[in-house]
């Protein structure tokens, strides 16, 4: 049963200006540790990919926040969700502390998406209540 929905669309500009006025501490204050791993890698790699990585990160954590209705208020932090991508590539969601719990104990799981394209960023996440939403499809588990 799903819960709640949340999206967020977000100017790439906007958050790179936060950036670059708190002089990077805008990402250490939002990532969580691996995402900030990830994030150091992609920047100096590319500042332009870096750049959109910590962008989708943050929409994420702001259409998460929407689709649990609690907003930016405990037990949701900017660090206790992070988005992260299997290797395939698709992204899920991992959570810590407090955050942890809360999803835990209310049998919460969310399935999200992120996508950047030049100078926007957009985040769709959906919150399921129970047994988690089938997120692949395997062809031989529906063949006779």
């Amino acid at each position: 049963m799903i819960v709640g929905i949340g999206t967020d669309l977000l100017q790439m500009g906007r958050l790179q200006s936060a950036y670059e006025r708190t002089q990077g501490r805008l990402a250490k204050r939002v990532l969580g540790d691996e995402e900030y791993q990830v994030f150091q890698q992609r920047l100096s790699r590319n500042r332009k990919r870096g750049m959109a990585y910590l962008a989708t990160r943050f929409a994420a954590k702001e259409a998460f926040s929407k689709a649990i209705g609690l907003g930016m208020h405990m037990p949701m932090s900017w660090r206790s969700l992070q988005t992260l991508n299997e290797p395939s590539g698709k992204p899920y969601t991992k959570y810590s502390g407090a955050l942890l719990q809360f999803m835990e104990d209310k049998q919460w799981h969310a399935h999200v998406t992120v996508t950047d394209e030049q100078e926007m960023v957009m985040a769709f996440v959906v919150v399921s209540y129970g047994t988690p939403i089938v997120t692949s499809f395997d062809p031989q588990n529906y063949l006779g």
